[in-house]
């Protein structure tokens, strides 16, 4: 049997394994050593030392993967906030309220009922031959088209407004459910 001499890496008291051995008990310290080969040296190292490097990786590693989940549901979140929010007359995006598209289906129920009122007023008087008869029809329509396009797009955004906040508080719920697990 080929004896294989090492140095103990608690004491460094000189070891003699043989040398299909994995592990080793110092004679000297009683240190619990597991034996290391590369294709250059063979040398010691100390069990304990190695459980608690495992110990330490075992947790990074659970970080690792909490933080990973946490990314995930931040990313979902991000992406679904994204498709929800609405654009203002200036194009930039912001998340959608209730009172919000409340009042711009107000605002434009107004103003077409305003142009509708005017335009029925102002075409009255004119005669009903020619161009006058089509714009006695199409001036009104207008603001009846703008009454129904500002309801359904307030109605669309209240919508998105409830969408908005039942998706914010799943969120919010999945995120607490990370952070305490």
């Amino acid at each position: 049997m080929q004896l294989e001499r090492l140095v103990c890496n608690a004491c460094g008291a000189p070891l003699e394994v043989p040398a299909s051995a994995k592990f080793v008990t110092c004679g000297h310290c009683s240190g619990q050593l597991q034996i290391r080969r590369t294709e250059s040296a063979v040398y010691t190292e100390i069990l304990a030392d190695l459980a608690e490097k495992t110990e330490e990786l075992s947790e990074r590693i659970d970080d690792l993967a909490a933080n990973s989940e946490l990314t995930a549901i931040d990313s979902n979140w991000q992406m679904e906030r994204e498709s929800l929010m609405v654009r203002d007359k200036h194009g930039n995006r912001h998340v959608p309220t209730k009172g919000s598209s409340i009042g711009a289906g107000v605002a434009a129920t107004l103003f077409g009922c305003f142009w509708t009122v005017m335009a029925i007023r102002l075409t009255s008087t004119a005669p009903a031959v020619g161009l006058f008869s089509v714009t006695k029809i199409v001036l009104p329509a207008f603001g009846i088209i703008v009454i129904a396009l500002g309801i359904y797009n307030s109605m669309t955004n209240f919508t998105k407004a409830e969408k908005y906040k039942r998706a914010e508080r799943r969120y919010r719920q999945q995120r607490s459910e990370a952070d305490r697990s």
